[in-house]
Formats: structure tokens, C-alpha cells, sequence
């Protein structure tokens, strides 16, 4: 049973490897399933929990805006071949020179800043001119900004790395012929505990702090809060679905950098587990004090099919939970452009609690308003989750107003509470199936802590291919993958689960039968040696082509109706009901097929392991209408009886085997002198007519339960 398990899901799996439908022209790659353990559960999920950056959107950033100087500047995406409005404002008053606009010095501070605050690497091919430099890096946001920058004429020119210590030299040009070198200290990574990165630079004998980060973290390090212009763009950029950080700088002391700069070795060449926690204690105490510089916003634009495949999913009965680190203004405008919520959708709000209690109360008010109602999201946040994850009471809570809300989104979630999320669900509800889908390293913990981690190959590295189940290179396969997939597997498998143990139950319920005929005098039913291929030749491995290949309907139709999914997520293919009615047909056409063949041709008292007599003619009868009952059985059940590649000629592959495997009992050497009872009883058993009239009766009695069910 295992063997022939392990074998159908490796079937199941090589399936999806090899399906069109989720073929990346882009990349030349197909879907890869890189374990076949969790086959069926694609067909069963109840709860999908989806990262946004590069598994919703396209992760292809976009300068799109800023705000600098007290205004916003405009508009800086291309919509036709002309300059935008706000980059065609800003090269002007960089061109116009220092004292003729009081927009200088903010936009060249502002400018400068995102072309040295990075981890980003330019190439240059020789010959080419400055226009054509090349950004690359990890961040899709720091490429974005960079290149934003040099398109502003602020061109981050080159990183040369300083032979001794662990300092470069960033150089940038412009604006015009200008060319400024920048020697970088020390570079302070961003993480998603930190929210933000820094680095230290000297530049004509001074030393600066440019930090740049989530506004979340931002506004506390800043000597002063935002002014109300800066606070009504960035909650206009964020209901835009745009992106934001906020930038600054601070000069710093050379005592304070010496000091500072002091403890931060130490703290890197620490060896021991603390090393980590200890370097983010360090970098936090320069990154204080800090002079707002300015506010970007930037553009990732939904990837193809995304909000089609999010609308198929919810109609699949599956609850979808979308976990951000974005502001929550942000994830709920991109929630809404991609149906995730709709006009018509009820919304209910948990966010920005101050304590557990308050978390608690505005949970509860949220199940307040969603309850009794039917198109229904929630919204939460990762400061309200940080109360109310370590409340037994709230974590009861937060699941209840999952099952009652059709869609939630989570936004300003680190990557451990996107785990905690995930292992909350599981938690609550043991029968619950997670599918976790992402594209990064933040999204690791949640991939690894679901039922089924689903990975996209993104632009953020391999981490999240490497933890997932399956990686895939769009969100929009996620509907292949699950409906055709994932529902055909979950049936796949609960037939071949109910099938292969119901076969074993009838061929037992002879040698039951026959123990108590024989009074318990220990004495086999069948020939060994006929019996002993029952499960290697004659009723096995023909599953894996009948079961493993069959198909219901067209991927076409399977792809546009939704609610045949459903039937997985409900159990309804295996489940205690199901289960024992297959082990009771199981167990009476079994008794059956031996009753009848036994009534019909009357063996007792005849009985000789070495001579062949007519209870091995019964026995043979018996044991071939249990064969056959099982062969036209699988034929009923499959979902292409008439298939002559995948059901008729597999099947008529395991009735040759059993004919050889009798026959060569029967007349050959090797098989008499093995099976001496069994010499010449496949002819006599053919040319006795009370033998032939057993088999179709005893097969027929037995199948006319399955045909009734079936008609």
C-alpha cells in the first residue's frame, strides 16, 4: 500500500511538472513540484495566506512621486514618450542652479540621499554613454530610487571598495558636470525587524547618518514629528497603493561616530548568538536625532490575472488572507484594485491598539459588525496583533472573524507574525488545511509553517523556492494548480485509499469465511502461489495508470468552475462515511463471490494440497471472480471507462498477468512443482460447466451493487 501510494503521488507530482498551463515563457520554467507529500492536500485547502510585494504585484518598481520640500512634486511615471510633469520640475531647478529656486537645496539634499543611502551596484559597458548606466540589486525598491535619482540628474556614478578596512567610495555626478565622492563607513542592512536602513558617509570632512525607512519606524527617529503637508501625502500616497519611506539624515559628531563606531566593531565580532541583537542595538543609537528629508513613493504594479485569480479563489469556498508589511491605507487600496474587497464588500476595522485589552475590544467589535452578513472582509495590523497573539481569548477571536469574513487583509505584519497567523489557524482548527504562498525571505516562516507552502520565483532571491512545496512563477497558477491539480489529487487519492483497502477486504473475507467452513483447521483457501500476485499483479499496479491519469473534465471548464473545488475542503471524497461504505461492499461482495461459487459447485469434503481436485476448482472460480469483481470495479469508478491508453489497456495488462500466472501453475515445471494442487486446473475450470456458471453468477451478484449505484 505504501510502495503504490509513495508511486501515485511521484505520478501526481510529475503531473504538474509537466503542465502547460503553468509554463513562464519569461523564464523557460515550468511549475516544479519538489515534494510529492502534500498532493492531495492542494485539493483541500481551506485557508490560503498570500504575501503581496512580488506574489500579487509584479514586483517591477516604479518611482511614481515624492515629497520634498513641503510639496509634493508631481508625477514621475512615463504614461506617453514625453518627460513627466515632476521630473521635468525637478531637472529644471537642479539645472536653474543654488539661490534661483528655494526648492534647491531640499530637491539636491532629497536626490542625493537615495543615490548614496543603498545597497544597489552600477555597470557601465564600455563605450556607452552616462545615460545608459545599469542598476542592479536585491531591493527592487533601492533600483527603483537609484534610478530615479540618476534620471533627476543625480547619477550614481560608481562603488569602489577601499583596500583597506571595510569602507568604498560612492561616486555620484551631476547635477550637470558636478561629480561628488562619498566614502561609505558603514552600511546598516535593512531587516524586517528594523524597518529601515542607514548608512554612515564622510564627505568633505563631514560625517553623515542617512536613514531611510517605514514611516512606522521613521517618525519616532526624526527630532520632530511630520508637519501636516508631509502627513497628508503620505496618506494620500499610501490610498494611491503606492509604496512609502521616509528619508533622513543627520550630521554626526567625529567624537560620537569614534565612540559609536567603537562599540559597533565589537558588536560585529561577536561569535555567539547575540551577534545579531547586538549590532541592531548598536546601529539604533546613531540613527536618532534624524532631520526629515523627504518622502518617497513608489509603484508595484499588479501582476497579470491577479485579480481573476483572487475572484476564483474566494468562489472555491477558500478564505483568503493577504499578510503585508505595508502601511494599512496601501494594502487596502491594492486589496480593493485587486477584488479582494469589493464595492459591495462589508468592512470592519482592528487596527492601532494601544494594549491587549484594547485589542480585544476591537476584535470583538469587528465580529460586531461582521457577523450575520455574506460578502465580508477584515482588516488588521501588526500593532494590534501584537497584543492580541499573546491573548488566548483574542486568538479565539481572530479566527472566529476569519471564518465569518470572506477575505482579511494584515498589513504592517513582520515575517513571525505572518507565522503566527498561519499557526494560529492550525491551532484553532486541527482539520484546517494552510496554503502559504511568497516570493521572499520574509515570507520563509509562513511557507514553512503551512499545510502546503507554495513559492513564486521572484526577484528577491531563491529562499522562498527553497522552503516552499512547490514554486510556481505567477500567482495566476495558483488556479491550475489547485483546481485541476489539487482537486484531482484529493480524488485520486481518496479512491485509490478506498480501492486499494476495499480490494484486500474482499480477498480477506473468503479466508474468513472458509476458516469457519473448514472449523478452523487451518487451511488455506486459495493456492499460495496464485494468491500471492493478488496484490502485486493482478490488482495493483494497473491503479497507478486508471487512477493516476484519469481525468473528469477539460482543464478548460475544470479552470471556470470554481465551486468544484469545494467538494475537497468539505471531505467529501474520504471521510467515516465514505470509508465504511467501501469496507461494506468490501466485505459483502467478497462474501459473495466465495458463497456463491461454494453453493453453486459444492467442493466438501475434498480437500489435498498435493492432489488437484475440485475444491481447487472452486478455489480458482472464487479467487477469479474476485479478481474480476475488482478489474470492472475500477472501470465503473474511473472517470474514463472507454480510455484505451489509461484504463482499458492497463487493465487488460493485469487480467494477462493473472491468465499467465494461472496458466503457468497450472502446465509448467516450475509452477506444479511449486503448486501441485494447481496441475491442470485452469483447463478443468474452463471445460466445467458448473464452474463457469459460479463465475458469472458470483461476479455478477457481487457488481450488481455497483451498478445499481452507479444507474
Amino acid at each position: 500500500l505504501y510502495v503504490m501510494y509513495e508511486m501515485l503521488k511521484l505520478v501526481l507530482a510529475y503531473q504538474v511538472n509537466t503542465d502547460k498551463q503553468m509554463y513562464d515563457p519569461v523564464r523557460g520554467q515550468m511549475a516544479q513540484a519538489r515534494t510529492a507529500e502534500v498532493m492531495e492536500e492542494m485539493g483541500q485547502v481551506n485557508f490560503l495566506f498570500s504575501d503581496k510585494t512580488g506574489t500579487l504585484t509584479a514586483n517591477e518598481m516604479v518611482f511614481a512621486r515624492c515629497h520634498v520640500g513641503g510639496q509634493d512634486l508631481g508625477e514621475f511615471r512615463k504614461v506617453d514618450d514625453s518627460t513627466p510633469s515632476g521630473m521635468e520640475r525637478v531637472r529644471q531647478i537642479l539645472a536653474g542652479g543654488k539661490g534661483k529656486d528655494e526648492l534647491f537645496d531640499p530637491i539636491l539634499n532629497f536626490f542625493t540621499c537615495l543615490a548614496v543611502c543603498h545597497s544597489v551596484q552600477v555597470a557601465q559597458k564600455p563605450g556607452e554613454k552616462e545615460a545608459d548606466l545599469s542598476y542592479n540589486g536585491m531591493s527592487p525598491d533601492e533600483v527603483a530610487l537609484v534610478h530615479a535619482a540618476h534620471q533627476c540628474s543625480i547619477s550614481f556614478a560608481s562603488r569602489v571598495r577601499k583596500h583597506a578596512g571595510n569602507t568604498s567610495e560612492v561616486v555620484l555626478k551631476g547635477p550637470g558636470t558636478a561629480e561628488r565622492k562619498f566614502t561609505v563607513l558603514h552600511e546598516l542592512a535593512f531587516t524586517s525587524d528594523r524597518k529601515r536602513m542607514s548608512v554612515i558617509v564622510r564627505h568633505k570632512g563631514n560625517i553623515w547618518c542617512i536613514t531611510k525607512g517605514a514611516d512606522s519606524v521613521m517618525e519616532g527617529l526624526l527630532h520632530s514629528p511630520f508637519d501636516s503637508d508631509a502627513s497628508a501625502d503620505l496618506s494620500t500616497f499610501s490610498k494611491q497603493g503606492l509604496r512609502t519611506l521616509i528619508v533622513g539624515m543627520r550630521v554626526v559628531e567625529t567624537a560620537e561616530f569614534e565612540a559609536w563606531n567603537a562599540e559597533y566593531l565589537a558588536a560585529r565580532n561577536i561569535i555567539d548568538e547575540t551577534k545579531e541583537t547586538r549590532m541592531a542595538e548598536v546601529a539604533a543609537r546613531i540613527e536618532t536625532n534624524l532631520k526629515f528629508i523627504g518622502i518617497t513613493a513608489v509603484e508595484d504594479k499588479l501582476q497579470d490575472g491577479v485579480p481573476e485569480t483572487i475572484r476564483t479563489v474566494k468562489d472555491m469556498g477558500i478564505r483568503l488572507w493577504v499578510l503585508t508589511g505595508d502601511k494599512t491605507e496601501t494594502a487596502v487600496d491594492i486589496a480593493k484594485s485587486c477584488l479582494l474587497f469589493s464595492e459591495t464588500t462589508t468592512m470592519a476595522y482592528a487596527t492601532q491598539a494601544e494594549d491587549a485589552k484594547d485589542a480585544e475590544d476591537r476584535l470583538l467589535q469587528a465580529h460586531k459588525e461582521l457577523d450575520g452578513r455574506t460578502d465580508t472582509g477584515l482588516v488588521l495590523d501588526g500593532q494590534t496583533l501584537v497584543h492580541a497573539l499573546t491573548s488566548p481569548e483574542c486568538r479565539k477571536i481572530i479566527y472566529d472573524l476569519g471564518i465569518v469574513s470572506r477575505s482579511c487583509i494584515c498589513a504592517r505584519l513582520s515575517p513571525m507574525q505572518k507565522l503566527e497567523l498561519v499557526k494560529l489557524v492550525r491551532e484553532q482548527n486541527k482539520r484546517a488545511i494552510t496554503l502559504a504562498i511568497g516570493d521572499g525571505a520574509n515570507d520563509v516562516p509562513m511557507i514553512q509553517g503551512a499545510h502546503l507552502g507554495v513559492a513564486i520565483r521572484g526577484k528577491e532571491g531563491t529562499q522562498a523556492v527553497q522552503a516552499s512545496d512547490i514554486a510556481i512563477s505567477y500567482f495566476r497558477f495558483l488556479v491550475p494548480l489547485l483546481l485541476c491539480h489539487g482537486r484531482r489529487a484529493y480524488r485520486r487519492v481518496a479512491l485509490f485509499l478506498n480501492f486499494y483497502l476495499y480490494k484486500n477486504v474482499a480477498l480477506l473475507m473468503s479466508d474468513i469465511l472458509w476458516m469457519h467452513q473448514d472449523k478452523f483447521r487451518a487451511r488455506t483457501a486459495f493456492p499460495e502461489y496464485l494468491s500471492i500476485g493478488y496484490n502485486v499483479l493482478y490488482s495493483t499496479w494497473h491503479l497507478l495508470f486508471v487512477i493516476g491519469f484519469d481525468h473528469d473534465i477539460a482543464d478548460e471548464i475544470a479552470c471556470s468552475r470554481p465551486e468544484l473545488y469545494k467538494v475537497g475542503p468539505r471531505r467529501g471524497l474520504f471521510n467515516a462515511r465514505i470509508f465504511t461504505k467501501w469496507m461494506l461492499t468490501g466485505v459483502i461482495q467478497g462474501s459473495l463471490t466465495w458463497l456463491l461459487s461454494f453453493a453453486l459447485m459444492e467442493p466438501l469434503p475434498e480437500y489435498d494440497k498435493l492432489t488437484p481436485g475440485k475444491f481447487w476448482i472452486f478455489s480458482t472460480v472464487a479467487f477469479t471472480a474476485i479478481n474480476m469483481v475488482v478489474w470492472l470495479k475500477l472501470i465503473l469508478y474511473s472517470q474514463n471507462p472507454f480510455s484505451l491508453r489509461y484504463t482499458i489497456l492497463p487493465t487488460a495488462g493485469a487480467i494477462l498477468c493473472y491468465f499467465v500466472a494461472l496458466f503457468m501453475l497450472g502446465y509448467s515445471g516450475i509452477g506444479i512443482s511449486f503448486q501441485p494442487c494447481m496441475e491442470s486446473i485452469p483447463g478443468e475450470m474452463l471445460k466445467d460447466t458448473d464452474a463457469l456458471m459460479a463465475l458469472a453468477v458470483a461476479a455478477a451478484a457481487a457488481l450488481a451493487i455497483d451498478v445499481a449505484e452507479k444507474v
